[in-house]
């Protein structure tokens, strides 16, 4: 069988997509004929491009790429078109986050104009906790719900065979006027995925900027899932749909040890960039063999991301031995209170703080993650949060304005609260201004602290009188950030 995936990638995404990637490569592997029609790479949203606001407001500078970005002035909708009619896939399958439903609708709208008879379905987070807006589009005859690697290998399998399609676990099938909605299937073991097959998109996505350099970066996981059930975040949606089952899930040490080796080697990686949700949420036994092994057999640098009631001093000793350049820790705000009633996040300033002199006292360096404009948030809460951040000086981090994810906790309680209407909701919300209406804290106030976060990180404090005109002052927020733009990423 043929089949045709397409990577909806309209904010420039520089990486490969694990779960596409994850996706397209068992299937590859299974026999079929496997190819990707990559949006990433168009002009047309370039203007869209997050690091042009992140560089605007002293977060990220820009560096050179030892393999010049090339974008494309074609248009999108006839070149897919045209992908179709050379490689004649049996079905052509988009991976879909939220913020980019509409525009992958607006594609495969276009595909079915010209291909009424080729199956079209689509998988990934949105229709995985949206599926009933998914399936009503006409442009769509099925939608997979949840892990699709099992799903799709049965489906390919069954229409290669001309059996019937419609009892298929994790896939809600039309059939003329009848929608057949199966249940859903054991989880994927990840012992049983090939290696990544990167080889699939162009090689612009191997460099990504990390820390004032270019880097040929592998993005990989060890794991699958979440511990925890933070409010805003929709992994504990994506849990529930397979309970009782154990969503978190790591691939055995022997078989990660060997992808690792092999993805290292084939493609010249210089990092590895773990994508587990929390690195440290795991068995201390398991991460002593993991890092034994790591550090003897693939070693070189790698990064990640974790919860800071996962780290130890143990633990960032052994992430220094196997050679961990950075770990990026989730500060989100400063408030405890706040944090723990809003965001479902339960640890103390102190432990957050901790976590972050234990790091500089380690050849690790820590990085951070954090969030303003969020629902009963205020200006001085924020506050709370900037002056977290002075006190842990993360090396880099990365702060964002609070959106409201579908599957979330929190998304309710703005819909709840009257500070956001789901009514025609376009999910593609902007990267600098707030989509929430609260009368205590003004889209254009958290705006404004949005721009100039990091240079009240930065500045010292007789200052704060100055960054606080440069909210609403183009050009003073532009002359500030030139003196104290230091970080890269």
């Amino acid at each position: 069988m043929k089949v045709l995936l397409v990577y909806v990638n309209t904010t420039l995404r520089a990486s490969y997509p694990i779960g596409l990637t994850n996706l397209a490569s068992y299937i590859k592997s299974l026999g079929h004929e496997v190819e990707i029609f990559d949006t990433t790479f168009y002009q047309t949203f370039l203007r869209q491009d997050r690091e042009n606001i992140r560089e605007k407001i002293g977060i990220y500078k820009p560096v050179v790429n030892p393999v010049e970005r090339v974008y494309k002035n074609d248009d999108l909708m006839v070149d897919i078109i045209r992908k179709i009619s050379e490689f004649k896939p049996d079905i052509i399958g988009f991976s879909v986050l939220s913020s980019e439903f509409y525009f992958a609708i607006s594609i495969s709208r276009k595909v079915k104009e010209v291909y009424p008879d080729t199956a079209i379905i689509f998988g990934g987070l949105h229709p995985s906790l949206c599926p009933e807006e998914t399936i009503k589009q006409p442009s769509i005859d099925i939608i997979c719900i949840g892990e699709g690697e099992y799903a799709l290998k049965e489906l390919l399998d069954r229409l290669d065979k001309k059996d019937k399609i419609t009892d298929i676990k994790n896939l809600w099938v039309k059939n003329g006027d009848k929608i057949y909605k199966n249940s859903m299937r054991e989880l994927v073991s990840l012992d049983n995925l090939p290696v990544l097959d990167w080889s699939l998109f162009s090689e612009q996505h191997i460099f990504s900027p990390l820390n004032r350099r270019m880097r040929r970066v592998g993005p990989v996981e060890f794991s699958r899932g979440c511990p925890y059930s933070c409010s805003y975040c929709s992994c504990t949606a994506l849990r529930n749909l397979t309970a009782p089952q154990r969503y978190l899930r790591h691939k055995s040490i022997e078989k990660a040890i060997a992808d690792l080796i092999t993805l290292r080697d084939k493609y010249n990686v210089e990092i590895f960039y773990f994508l587990d949700e929390t690195f440290l949420s795991m068995d201390i036994n398991v991460f002593r063999n993991f890092a034994k092994e790591y550090k003897r057999q693939v070693g070189i640098p790698f990064y990640g991301m974790t919860h800071p009631t996962s780290v130890t001093e143990e633990k960032v000793k052994i992430l220094e031995q196997m050679g961990c350049y950075l770990m990026t820790i989730g500060i989100e705000v400063g408030n405890e209170k706040f944090r723990s009633k809003i965001l479902n996040r339960h640890v103390k300033n102190k432990r957050i703080i901790d976590v972050f002199d234990t790091f500089y006292r380690s050849g690790v360096l820590p990085s951070a993650f954090g969030m303003i404009g969020l629902p009963f948030e205020t200006r001085e809460l924020v506050f709370e949060t900037i002056e977290l951040f002075r006190r842990c000086r993360p090396e880099t981090y990365s702060v964002g304005i609070f959106k409201p994810f579908v599957g979330s906790k929190l998304r309710q309680v703005c819909i709840e609260e009257g500070f956001f209407d789901p009514t025609d909701d376009s999910y593609n919300y902007p990267v600098d201004t707030s989509v929430l209406n609260m009368p205590q804290f003004l889209e254009e106030e958290i705006g404004g602290l949005y721009r100039t976060f990091y240079l009240y990180t930065k500045v010292p404090y007789e200052k704060f009188p100055l960054v606080k005109e440069a909210e609403k002052d183009e050009n003073i927020l532009m002359n500030l950030v030139e003196e104290y733009s230091t970080k890269t990423d």
